[in-house]
């Protein structure tokens, strides 16, 4: 079978004899499609084995991961048994189990001998210390855990774990764009013209380095775990894509404190596809939902559908001060958002001054709450006010 490895990760991950694996580096690396190919191949190849792939919710887990070992799968045309209710996978006498860590109770007292920690950086470090005790399943090998994930900021735990303290039995590896020669070229430029947007971007996404971030755009936000049962009014942020992620937040306001209850953050969708899962997802058709107003035609064919969607001021500058007057409220399942926040800042020019435009990528679940908040509490308003029939 002709398979096309990413040969540098590839031949690291074989050669590795190491307890502790930590795969990083840029965007586009390959990370983790040559992490799902190796697991198929070599890990499940050796027969008898349980592999955990997580990662910390499972909705990012099952567009992710999941999606991605199981085309695989079937691309290679090897013999699977799915149990989607369990989402559990079985490749002769080896088993993947697909669990995420928001509810440390799914793999309590489980065992395995490879567990794969997809977007590392999304856990905690306790999160990490629980995934270590369940490594202790006893077969002919060694068991190991992988952590593949792009680096951020070097307050989050990962860089103090594995790069300000050194361990005994851990193997790193970092690549970048460089080292996957089946990227397309109009990716590979994206990433190469970060060097004219933001020098911080440009180093962590193109270059994989871990930088000390200035000029953070919000600070006025807090990660929460327990959500209140009832709010005023809920509302919902979206900023469409395809390539890029189409995002969707869903935004609760109690006594005008704002709570980011809930993402969608999926590529690959068409208009149908989105409204499909906006079906799903918005609970009242009465909410309302503040869209790019940018896309017109997508916007009118959500509002045909029964949704009550609006398009959004997309006035940056003034949205996002008016944002940063807001405390936000963030549900620490909403994974992609608190890694967008955690990273949204102003640009800066090539001597250092900050410049009062933020930089232009990885920043769809910014836009779309940007898009919600601003909209719904100035524009909209004074709309329904006059009556005006925005369509």
């Amino acid at each position: 079978m002709d398979v096309e490895f990413v040969g540098k990760i590839r031949r690291w991950l074989k050669k590795s004899k190491s307890t502790v694996n930590v795969l990083y580096g840029g965007a586009g690396s390959g990370k983790s499609y040559t992490m799902a190919q190796f697991l198929i191949f070599y890990k499940l190849a050796e027969g008898n084995k349980r592999i955990l792939i997580t990662r910390k919710t499972n909705p990012a887990l099952k567009i992710s991961a999941y999606q991605l070992i199981i085309s695989l799968l079937r691309e290679y045309n090897i013999p699977f048994a799915l149990n989607k209710a369990d989402q559990t996978v079985k490749v002769g006498s080896s088993e993947i189990l697909f669990k995420s860590m928001d509810d440390p109770e799914k793999i309590k007292s489980a065992e395995f001998n490879y567990i794969w920690m997809e977007e590392a950086t999304e856990f905690t470090l306790d999160d990490y210390r629980q995934l270590r005790l369940r490594l202790r399943r006893q077969t002919d090998k060694k068991n190991q855990i992988f952590l593949t994930f792009n680096p951020i900021s070097k307050n989050n735990w990962v860089y103090k774990e594995f790069f300000e303290t050194k361990h005994k039995d851990v193997a790193i590896l970092k690549t970048t764009y460089k080292d996957n020669g089946f990227l397309d070229k109009e990716y590979v430029q994206t990433l190469e013209n970060l060097i004219n947007e933001d020098e911080a971007y440009y180093r962590v996404y193109a270059l994989g380095e871990f930088v000390s971030l200035k000029g953070m755009i919000y600070s006025n936000y807090e990660i929460i775990s327990e959500i209140p049962d009832h709010f005023d009014e809920v509302i919902y942020g979206l900023d469409f894509g395809y390539n890029n992620p189409t995002a969707l937040i869903k935004i609760g306001i109690l006594d005008e404190r704002l709570y980011i209850l809930d993402e969608m953050y999926e590529r690959g969708l068409t208009n149908a596809d989105l409204i499909d899962q906006l079906r799903r997802i918005v609970e009242s058709t009465n909410s309302s939902i503040y869209a790019d107003s940018a896309e017109p035609n997508r916007i009118e064919e959500i509002r045909r559908a029964g949704f009550n969607i609006y398009p959004a001021n997309k006035s940056v500058k003034d949205g996002i001060d008016f944002v940063k007057r807001k405390k936000l409220f963030i549900n620490q399942n909403c994974v992609n958002t608190i890694k967008e926040i955690e990273s949204y800042k102003w640009k800066q020019d090539k001597n250092g001054n900050v410049l009062e435009e933020p930089v232009k990528f990885n920043d769809h679940a910014m836009d779309a709450i940007r898009y919600a908040i601003y909209t719904h509490f100035t524009q909209i308003r004074t709309i329904e006010t006059a009556n005006i029939d925005i369509f």
